[in-house]
């Protein structure tokens, strides 16, 4: 407890220096924290989040960072390795300064080389950052850096503050200098009691003290939806109320929608061509749906260089025709370009704004267009609205991709904005296939041919991760994905793949197997685990306790259908008995039978569902720890051995 009351001490002292993280003045180190050996906030934890400051500064488009670090352990090392990311082509980062101050206060000024690093590179975003590794670091030492990210100027950036950090910290300092024209308001999720304070000045500060790390567990909501946060949002003046706010938003982008549609003569010239007074309504929007997915999409190609972009010199598209003329488009431009198709054969359509949750959820009560990150179609069809995903290559007619599936938004309308959130993705939308025929031979090595089919969602994420590469690349992402469903050992050939291309068709890959030692011999007797293809699978879910809700991209289904021929002189001896299990929403059932072309295991496991609040995790850990047991259990041959040997042992 005294540890705990000098801490505050010591920061409620660097809060009243409160020095802007900038220069080349660091704020001064105190002898407890060069003695510090364990923080009494998270004792155990391998560092110490000690400070951290983040200063934006809107009017002058810059925002100042400043960080303080104590390495507790080994493992805590690693924090030495810095990354610094930035959006190429709109944020630049500059002015670092790094140091590590020893444990007997000497300090070793940083000077060795900043390097740029690639994060992400796909759908025309290219995520980069400075990185850099500050010297000589031992348990003990406390490692110091600052910098500052610049955008353009007079581009408006109100932040959303990251008020946790995967450290555990002890003080945490956030400033906002909005611009003084315009009103600024924000929503926060904040622990206890804690609120941002506007000042009289105008600036916006958030002091908190004792911050847990933010910790990470697999099959997790998106991370945005559970830390501590801040988000501030602009207005020229104010909103009477949250449903204004969004109203006056449907109206501008029903506004922006439409003038990017109209009524073109190209679109109306288009469905002549495309579509046939005696099609069905099905087969018209399927027509449309299969000429703007032929529509070369750039927010999905692989990145170029800056002069491969220069030499292609692509023409700016003001509306629909221009989309269907240059034969090229961005995927909102797409989406639109099958609404306006949609509506020039007699229907009605319109465009849906939705929050992606891949990386946040919906909040009404955030009043900021910018989480409405994915646009998709709505149709109606008779009595029923039936939603598209038209904007990303490959998505399969009728579905959406998982990210804006079950995704909550608005309708944007000429009179306001309508709430909505698009269909559920159900399992059938989302199913891996495997069948085949295998051989096992007498030395027990296991032999023979898989087709895979990926339907649905299945065959889309593969797609979309696949674009990123040429054919030898994508080729060798499938193949390694496969080798690891199999035991280790095994070799795999892959052979014709099918479907890259297709929204229609699943992509299918064949694929040439082969597993030694696969039997397991056991004197006269030989062991067979028939579930090849969940040999390396984990425990989902092996943890007792959980802290956040089970999170999966969309339900799905896994159907194996695989036959096992075995030598002659073998004889099966037992097989194990059917089993099934099921809760509500998930269910697995696996038979292993012997027949005249030999052995067969049929398994299908089936998830229906994607989100499992907490309370609910024990009886999914149990579910999956049944299946674990299921999927385990082996057929027993009597015959010969491994390696040719009938005798006991």
């Amino acid at each position: 407890m005294r540890s705990k009351h000098v801490f505050l001490a010591l920061f409620l002292f660097l809060s009243a220096l409160a020095l802007p993280a900038r220069g080349d003045d660091w704020l001064p180190i105190t002898s407890q924290e060069l003695s510090m050996k364990e923080s009494a906030l998270s004792p155990g934890a391998h560092a110490v989040m000690l400070f951290r400051q983040v200063e934006t500064d809107d009017v002058n488009s810059v925002e100042y960072h400043y960080y303080r670090i104590k390495v507790l352990t080994e493992t805590g090392k690693k924090y030495a390795d810095v990354e610094l990311p930035y959006f190429k082509g709109f944020t630049k980062v500059g002015g670092i300064k790094a140091r590590t101050v020893r444990p007997d206060g000497s300090e070793l000024k940083f000077n060795g080389q900043v390097f740029d690093k690639v994060l992400v590179k796909a759908r025309g975003v290219k995520v980069q950052a400075k990185t850099f590794t500050l010297p000589e670091v031992q348990v003990g030492s406390i490692l110091e850096y600052r910098f500052d990210i610049r955008w353009p100027e007079h581009q408006l950036n109100s932040p959303s503050w990251e008020v946790q950090h995967e450290l555990p910290t002890h003080r945490v300092n956030l400033v906002f200098k909005p611009w003084p024209q315009l009103q600024v308001s924000w929503t926060y999720k904040l622990p206890g009691n804690a609120a941002p304070n506007k000042e009289k000045k105008g600036r916006i500060e958030l002091v908190l003290d004792g911050i847990p790390g933010f910790r990470t567990e697999e099959y997790m909501p998106p991370e945005k939806a559970l830390m501590y946060r801040v988000d501030f949002f602009y207005f020229r003046q104010n909103p009477e109320s949250v449903d204004e706010y969004w109203k006056d938003m449907g109206k501008s982008w029903h506004g922006i929608v439409e003038d990017f549609i109209g009524k073109r003569k190209g679109i109306q010239q288009a469905v002549t061509q495309l579509v046939a007074a005696a099609d069905s309504p099905e087969a018209k929007l399927f027509k449309i749906y299969e000429r703007v997915q032929q529509v070369r999409n750039l927010s999905y190609e692989r990145s170029k260089s800056e002069k491969e972009e220069k030499r292609e010199k692509l023409k700016d598209n003001n509306h629909v025709d221009d989309v269907l003329k240059n034969g090229y488009g961005y995927r909102n431009q797409i989406n639109r370009l099958f609404v306006a198709l949609a509506r020039a054969a007699g229907f009605d359509a319109w465009t849906v704004l939705v929050a992606e949750r891949d990386v946040q959820f919906f909040e009404k009560e955030l009043l900021s267009w910018r989480q409405l990150d994915g646009e998709v179609a709505a149709v109606r069809v008779g009595q029923e609205e039936k939603y598209f995903d038209p904007g990303t290559p490959g998505c399969p007619f009728g579905m959406l991709a998982w990210l804006r599936s079950a995704a909550s938004g608005i309708r944007p309308h000429k009179d306001g904005a309508i709430f909505v959130t698009t269909p559920q993705p159900v399992s059938l939308q989302a199913v891996v296939e495997r069948k085949g025929t295998l051989r096992l031979d007498e030395t027990g090595t296991l032999e023979g041919k898989v087709s895979i089919r990926f339907h649905g969602l299945e065959g889309l994420t593969r797609r979309l991760s696949a674009m990123e590469n040429d054919d030898t690349g994508r080729r060798k992402e499938l193949e390694d994905e496969i080798k690891a469903w199999l035991p280790t050992g095994a070799t795999i050939k892959l052979g014709d793949v099918s479907g890259w291309e297709s929204f229609e068709q699943p992509l299918q890959a064949e694929v040439d197997i082969k597993i030694p030692e696969f039997a397991v011999a056991a004197g006269r007797r030989n062991l067979l685990t028939l579930t090849v293809f969940q040999a390396n699978e984990t425990h989902p879910f092996r943890f007792a306790n959980r802290i956040y809700p089970v999170y999966l991209r969309n339900p799905y289904r896994e159907i194996d259908d695989l036959t096992f021929e075995i030598p002659s002189n073998f004889r099966v001896e037992s097989v194990p008995q059917h089993r099934q299990t099921s809760l509500p929403y998930i269910s697995y059932q696996v038979q292993r039978s012997n027949g005249a072309e030999g052995l067969r295991l049929q398994r299908t496991l089936t998830v229906e569902g994607y989100f499992f609040p907490v309370e609910h995790y024990p009886h999914l850990r149990t579910f999956f720890s049944q299946v674990r047991a299921g999927d385990e259990e082996q057929v027993v041959l009597q015959g010969a051995t491994s390696g040719g040997n009938n005798e006991d042992r």
